[in-house]
């Protein structure tokens, strides 16, 4: 007697999204430069040292790729920066702050791919924002819309470096993939994730159990 209900996003948000390379021109990114995105908390339990330790593994093959953190310190920020330092990748890596509105989709809009490997994350409304900004992405098997997105709009990896690692490489060296899991992951939340759709769904559930409570009498 259970029914699942995603969460969703306001698509006003995304329907007229930045022109590309906003960002970029902001940050110095020309459009030939690869960009992976982190946006959320600077928090230990996100990952993100996992994530910067991948990002190391294929920065030398692929020297025109940064790493675009961004989000609010929570209390981990000395610690990452000190562990990009350690690895020697200091100018690959990008500390960006805290982005809203029109700043955030266009960080979205212009990353060739949005990285959270969260081992637990439940929903991550951040997955559904890039998708809608047309930007494919990789998450952990962990998270709790991995079979959504993994293979139809992005990848889902075990909470491994090299596998993470992986996963990012092939997402970079795939300018296809790249493009059909953005043009899927924007039709996804177009259909499942708008709260109108969402709403139409709890409202059905409700009629359901009213109707099974009350012998179809309603």
């Amino acid at each position: 007697k259970i029914e699942i209900v995603p969460n969703g996003i306001d698509l006003t948000e995304f329907d007229n999204l930045p022109e590309r390379g906003e960002f970029r021109k902001k940050y110095g990114l020309d459009s030939n430069r690869r960009v992976i995105l982190y946006l959320g908390r600077i928090h230990k339990t996100k990952g993100i040292d996992l994530l910067v330790k991948a990002f190391a593994r294929l920065s030398n093959d692929f020297s025109d790729t940064k790493l675009a953190i961004a989000g609010p310190d929570d209390g981990y920020l000395p610690a990452l920066k000190k562990l990009v330092a350690d690895l020697e990748i200091s100018d690959k890596v990008l500390f960006i702050g805290p982005l809203y509105g029109k700043e955030k989709t266009s960080a979205y809009a212009d990353a060739d791919v949005f990285v959270n490997p969260r081992p637990d994350e439940i929903f991550g409304v951040v997955f559904i924002e890039a998708l809608a900004c047309g930007t494919p992405v990789i998450c952990s098997t962990g998270c709790g819309i991995a079979d959504v997105i993994d293979g139809q709009v992005g990848l889902a990896v075990p909470y491994n470096e090299e596998q993470l690692s992986s996963a990012i490489l092939r997402m970079l060296s795939d300018a296809k993939l790249r493009q059909e899991f953005g043009d899927s992951g924007k039709s996804l939340v177009r259909e499942q994730f708008n709260w109108d759709n969402i709403a139409g769904q709890v409202e059905d559930i409700y009629q359901s159990v009213v109707t099974s409570n009350t012998g179809g009498i309603v």
